[in-house]
C-alpha cells in the first residue's frame, strides 16, 4: 500500500464561519479520530493534499500526518466532502490506525479480460465498483483485479465467488452481484423485435362518442314507409 506524509495544523475554533475562512485561505478543514483516541481538529494545505490523491485513482493510502504537539499520527482517509462543481475537497475525515490490527475498508475492483458473453454479442454490466475487505492496514491494495473472461451471457459474478489472497478476508454477512453479462435486447426477445416491425395500430384516431355513434346509426337507417 502506498504511504505518504502530510503536514497539518491544529484548527482553532469551530463552526461554519471558521471553516469558511480556512477554505478562503486554501486550507481544508478536517478531523482525526479513532478508537481510544481523542479527536483532533486540523486543517491542511489544499494544493498539497489534492496532489497526494491525484497521483492515483485510489484514495486508499497510508497517511502519516505530521501534527504539531502530537508528532506523527498514522491514518487513512475515512471520508471526505467535496464541492459539487469543482470536486475540490472541502472537509477531510482521517481515522487513526493501528498497524497491528485488521480493519474493514472499501477497495475498487477492476475487471480483467474480455467476457465470453461479450464476445458473443452480450453486454457486461459492472453493478458494484467497490468491495469490502478485512486486512491489515499495510496490506490494503489500491485496487483488486477481477477476472471476467469466463462469464457467459446470463451469468453473474458475486462477491462470494471471488478468490482472493489469504491475507484478504471478505465479510461473511454480505453477498451481492458485482458484474453480470446480459444479452442485447434484439437477442433476448427476437419475437418482440419482429412484432415491432409490423404496421403499428393507429391510436390517434378519435373514437366517436357513444351518443354520436347512436345518432349516426339512426341517420343511416332507412325510414319505413
Amino acid at each position: 500500500m502506498e504511504r505518504v506524509t502530510l503536514s497539518v495544523e491544529i484548527k482553532q475554533g469551530s463552526g461554519k464561519g471558521v471553516a469558511r475562512k480556512l477554505r478562503a485561505k486554501d486550507r481544508i478543514p478536517g478531523i482525526i479520530y479513532g478508537k481510544g483516541f481523542e479527536n483532533i481538529s486540523i486543517h491542511a494545505d489544499s494544493k498539497t493534499t489534492e496532489n497526494l490523491f491525484s497521483s492515483s485513482s485510489s484514495l486508499n493510502k497510508m497517511i502519516d500526518l505530521q501534527v504539531p504537539g502530537h508528532g506523527t499520527v498514522t491514518t487513512l482517509l475515512k471520508d471526505y466532502q467535496a464541492d459539487i462543481f469543482t470536486r475540490r475537497f472541502t472537509h477531510l475525515d482521517f481515522i487513526k490506525v493501528d498497524l497491528t490490527k485488521k480493519l474493514r475498508v472499501e477497495v475498487p475492483i477492476e475487471p480483467v479480460g474480455k467476457a465470453e458473453g461479450v464476445k458473443e454479442g452480450g453486454v457486461m454490466d459492472v453493478v458494484r465498483r467497490e468491495i469490502p475487505i478485512i486486512c491489515l492496514p499495510a496490506d490494503i491494495p489500491a485496487v483488486i483485479e477481477v477476472d471476467v473472461s469466463h462469464l457467459k451471457i446470463g451469468q453473474s459474478l458475486h462477491l462470494s465467488d471471488l478468490k482472493l489472497d489469504p491475507k484478504f478476508e471478505i465479510p461473511r454477512d454480505i453477498n451481492y452481484t458485482l458484474i453480470s453479462v446480459a444479452a442485447t435486447r434484439a437477442e433476448e426477445t427476437p419475437a418482440v423485435a419482429a412484432e415491432a416491425a409490423k404496421e403499428p395500430e393507429v391510436l390517434t384516431a378519435k373514437k366517436p362518442a357513444e351518443g354520436a355513434a347512436t345518432e349516426e346509426k339512426k341517420a343511416t337507417k332507412p325510414e319505413k314507409k
